[in-house]
């Protein structure tokens, strides 16, 4: 058994990385730096984009770096396993609410991937998905 386990970890450093990370119990009065994956698409218009989250008292400010545009909303952060967490988000997007799912999973206690879902928002395509990095500030 221990030999399976080394080889898994040898295979996939980033499951044995997951496994021994911590995401926080929760995020208030915490701050995240988002990179999304630069593959541009039709469907993932924010490809590349660096956005800077603050959590306060279930409500978040999310400032899309080098730009002037900050767009705020409420939250609800829950932890699923100690590795793995999701954000719903429902943000008052200046043309219409926008609703979507951040589901986070860590490499470290500091870093990991995201999936981001937009279940429904003003900006087309309304429904979508694209992934991402996050880096929570210290």
């Amino acid at each position: 058994m221990h030999r399976l386990t080394l080889l898994a970890a040898l295979l996939c450093p980033a499951l044995a990385a997951a496994s021994s990370c911590v995401l926080p119990n929760q995020l208030d009065q915490r701050q995240f730096t988002n990179l999304s994956d630069p593959l541009y698409q039709p469907d993932n218009p924010n490809a590349g984009r660096m956005v800077q989250v603050s959590f306060a008292s279930h409500q978040y400010a999310l400032d899309i770096l080098g730009t002037d545009i900050r767009i705020g909303g409420s939250y609800r952060y829950q932890r699923l396993a100690p590795h793995i967490a999701e954000i719903e988000m429902i943000e008052a997007h200046p043309a219409g609410p926008s609703r979507y799912t951040l589901l986070l999973t860590c490499l470290t206690d500091q870093q990991g991937r995201f999936i981001y879902t937009q279940h429904d928002g003003p900006i087309a395509p309304h429904q979508r998905q694209n992934s991402g990095r996050w880096t929570l500030q210290p």
